[in-house]
This record gives structure tokens, C-alpha cells and sequence, in this order.
């Protein structure tokens, strides 16, 4: 089954520069518990989670991880942007798109820095 997109607006340009990265996170939509997913794609607004089964967009989540050299965690309200539904042609898979619309500056300024690390080609655990 081929994926059809529909065009709309030309994307904004980002704030935040974004990278390819896999980490474990958590997400939570109101009362229908927690799950667990894994980042395809990370930038300081936002990231993309991996899923077969992606919400749909508008939905609000919260969303919890950790990322590699710190000691705390990075707690995100964020809301689904867009959603990828099925593999498409290139071999990208499916999932959703979340931007992140309220986060506190000092997890935004940790999330690039790692972002920037990675970018650099640097380990990612070092902090």
C-alpha cells in the first residue's frame, strides 16, 4: 500500500538543530498509561517517536527520558504534530512527530547540547 501525503504549508524553518538518535522514552496520554518507545530524530523542539501504532495528531503527551551523561531525567508536555502512519518508500518508519510546547529552558539547553554532541560526532555519553 503506497503512503499518500497531503501537501500543505511549506514547513517553518527550525529553531533547533536535530539529529539522528535512538533513546528509550516514556510517553503518556492523560489517563491511558504509560508506554515505552524509542526517538528516531531529536532536535531542541521537538523529536520523532517510532510507533506502528501513532496518535493522532493534536493529541497531547507527556513525555519523560534520559538522555546519555546526565543524572536527571527531561520532563516535556508536548503534542503531536504530524504522524507517519505506515513504512514509506525510503524505508522510514512509522510513527509521529512531537513538538515540544512546554519544557523547562535548562532540559531544552540539555537536549541540545546532546543533540550538538552527536551532531559533532562526539561520544554521546560524555557529558
Amino acid at each position: 500500500m503506497a503512503v499518500t501525503y497531503t501537501k500543505g504549508p511549506p514547513p517553518k524553518k527550525r529553531n533547533y538543530p536535530r539529529a539522528p538518535i535512538s533513546i528509550r522514552i516514556q510517553y503518556r496520554v492523560s489517563e491511558k498509561g504509560i508506554k515505552d518507545a524509542f526517538t528516531a530524530v531529536m532536535g531542541g523542539g521537538g523529536l520523532f517517536i517510532d510507533s506502528v501504532s501513532p496518535l493522532p495528531v493534536g493529541t497531547a503527551v507527556n513525555l519523560e527520558f534520559g538522555l546519555p551523561g546526565q543524572a536527571s531525567s527531561v520532563q516535556v508536555d508536548g503534542e503531536v504534530v504530524w504522524v507517519r502512519p505506515e513504512f514509506d518508500p525510503k524505508g522510514f518508519s512509522p510513527g509521529m512527530g512531537i513538538q515540544f510546547k512546554k519544557i523547562k529552558d535548562a532540559d531544552r539547553e540539555k537536549v541540545v547540547q546532546f543533540v550538538m554532541r552527536v551532531l559533532m560526532g562526539q561520544s554521546e555519553s560524555n557529558p
